[in-house]
């Protein structure tokens, strides 16, 4: 099923992704200019994540429709519902787009493989509704980008895109370990927080001794002026009596 930018009706969840990355052109221009940006990085990560998008794209033969298939099943794993834009969402993309593409591509690789039957059925069905396709068309693009981030993501790539994944999917209230549901992962996730707070908890005292350290200069200064003032008279009374 191919899908022009001049059909009448436009999927509910192509609207949405429009509406997450504020795309006011062809859809279809929009995708291939996303994906060149990524190409062009310098970043091998980035570039290599536009290639896996590339390489959905023209590898199906229809057209935007297969990247952004795989954008949205990302989205779906990142814990972005796709039922209405957030606020929080579309300021983290339009922020950094290609960073957000970064993430959902990364989310289908990581997150895909750790979900139950039952849980891709859930997501699978959804992208059918939502894109209007088939399912298989579905589980083929998704296959395709499982095969080609492995032979292509160094581990490099793979922690690049684990922080990719972290940041966004924190915008939805997830975290890296709820998407790839890994034990490493999820303890990297609890030691963030930790220190997350630890550090907070610095700022904060800092801060308050800045304000402590702050409001005693004032009151030693005010009263070393004060001394001096005293100091400064009692020397002027003494030269009076001196010269009567």
């Amino acid at each position: 099923m191919v899908l022009h930018a001049a059909a009448a009706t436009v999927p509910v969840m192509v609207s949405a992704l429009k509406g997450l990355y504020d795309v006011t052109i062809d859809i279809n221009e929009f995708i291939d200019d996303h994906i060149e940006k990524m190409k062009e990085k310098e970043n091998p990560t980035i570039a290599r994540t536009g290639k896996v998008l590339e390489g959905a794209k023209y590898g199906f033969g229809i057209g935007y429709l297969s990247p952004v298939i795989v954008i949205g099943a990302g989205q779906l794993l990142l814990g972005n519902t796709m039922a209405a834009i957030g606020t929080a969402a579309t300021a983290a993309t339009l922020t950094n787009p290609i960073a957000m593409t970064c993430a959902a591509v990364g989310a289908v690789y990581f997150g895909w493989k750790a979900l139950s039957d039952q849980e891709r059925n859930e997501i699978i069905e959804k992208l059918c509704k939502g894109f209007e396709v088939g399912a298989e068309l579905v589980k083929a693009i998704i296959r395709f980008v499982l095969e080609t981030s492995k032979e292509i993501f160094s581990s490099k790539n793979i922690a690049e895109i684990k922080d990719y994944i972290s940041s966004a999917a924190e915008v939805f209230g997830k975290t890296l370990g709820d998407v790839t549901k890994k034990i490493s992962d999820k303890v990297s996730d609890t030691f963030n927080e930790i220190t997350g707070k630890a550090s907070e908890t610095i700022d904060k005292t800092v801060d308050m001794t800045q304000q402590a350290y702050d409001a005693v200069k004032d009151t030693t200064e005010k009263a070393a002026s004060g001394t001096k003032e005293t100091f400064n008279k009692m020397m002027k009374n003494s030269k009076s009596k001196e010269g009567e």
